[in-house]
This record gives C-alpha cells, sequence and structure tokens, in this order.
C-alpha cells in the first residue's frame, strides 16, 4: 500500500481556509454573546418594572412615584444595568371599580443601554428597552 503525496498545488490550502472560516465563526459568536447579552438586559429591565409596581403598590398614598423609582435604580443597579439619560419611570394609577374601591398601579420604565456594554468588542450606538408591569394597589397599605 503506498502513501499518496498531497499534489504540490493542495499546499497551504489549509491555511487559506482557515482564514476565510475563522473570523466568520468568531463573528457569528460575538453577535451570539451579544444578543445573549441584550436579552439578560431586556429581562432586568422588565424585573426592575415590575419591582417599582410592586413598591409604588406598598406605598403611601402620595408616595407611588419615589418607591417606584427607587425600586427601579436599585434593580437595574443590583445587575448592574447602565441607562443613558434614563428618565424617571412613569407611574399611573387608575381605578378598577369602585365597589369594593379597587385600584391599580402600571409602571413603564423606558432605558437605552449603549450596545458596547452588551458586546465583548466596541460597537457604537444604543439600544431602548422597555418594561411594563401593572399591581393592584394593597388595600391595607399604610396611608
Amino acid at each position: 500500500m503506498t502513501v499518496s503525496q498531497p499534489a504540490a498545488r493542495d499546499r497551504g490550502s489549509l491555511a487559506i481556509e482557515a482564514a476565510l472560516v475563522v473570523p466568520v465563526v468568531i463573528g457569528l459568536l460575538v453577535l451570539m454573546v451579544a444578543a445573549g447579552r441584550a436579552e439578560q438586559t431586556a429581562g432586568t429591565v422588565q424585573e426592575a418594572a415590575r419591582a417599582g409596581a410592586r413598591a409604588a403598590s406598598l406605598a403611601k398614598r402620595g408616595d407611588e412615584a419615589s418607591a417606584a423609582a427607587d425600586a427601579v435604580k436599585q434593580v437595574l443597579g443590583q445587575n448592574r444595568v447602565d441607562c443613558q439619560g434614563m428618565p424617571p419611570p412613569t407611574v399611573t394609577i387608575e381605578q378598577l371599580s369602585t365597589q369594593p374601591p379597587l385600584s391599580d398601579v402600571r409602571v413603564d420604565v423606558i432605558c437605552t443601554v449603549p450596545v458596547n456594554d452588551l458586546s465583548p468588542v466596541w460597537v457604537p450606538g444604543g439600544l431602548t428597552m422597555q418594561g411594563t408591569f401593572r399591581s393592584v394597589i394593597d388595600q391595607y397599605r399604610s396611608t
């Protein structure tokens, strides 16, 4: 049995193939990491809205907005989400029924995250994420 030698014209073809394929594979990996981090950050923004709505539903009447803002900032800070120029969360109180008196609070959080924070490589721009949550106001809360 004889082992055939590669033809002279095939020499170096593996290096050329690797030089073409490796950057594409690395680019796809970076894109996957950025997409995963974006989804994780979107979940954190939604979690912040949930925490804000719960805090507002338990706060004294008139203190709902400040309680929601504090809870939103705490959740975003714990998860190291840096929102650029984030407006305070929007707190809306709606009357659901009059018998018995029942109201709910809705908190909207809008956060623009630099894409550079999501990607392992530097990328310009920002990604705006929004979270909304409603919670029934506790009728036994402090007044």
